[in-house]
């Protein structure tokens, strides 16, 4: 483990976290290009992971990763926010298409 690595992978992982926090905030994305660089995160904090290489980490990347847990929190609110948004507004298009055949 070296600290340059450390910080290496920190400072994508934060471009990463900005970047997602940017597509978030954009009512034109699908969500297919969040889950692509979610997934590109994920693969990051494991590679921060195996550079600690289960040593303790100092007091920065600590707080990094503790801010990091919270924003996946975050995110996966808003996502199922929204999905459930979505649900809702499928349902009334059913609905809506339902009853005009109806009459």
């Amino acid at each position: 483990m070296t600290e340059q690595t450390i910080a290496a992978q920190v400072a994508a992982i934060k471009a990463l976290q900005q970047e997602i926090d940017t597509l978030f905030e954009d009512p034109e994305d699908t969500r297919e290009t969040i889950a692509a660089i979610l997934e590109t995160h994920e693969k990051r904090l494991q590679g921060l992971f195996a550079d600690l290489g289960g040593t303790e980490p100092d007091a920065e990347t600590r707080a990094f990763l503790e801010n990091t847990q919270e924003k996946i929190a975050q995110w996966t609110k808003q996502a199922v926010r929204e999905r459930e948004e979505t649900k809702k507004i499928l349902l009334e298009l059913a609905q809506g298409r339902k009853a005009r055949k109806s009459y």
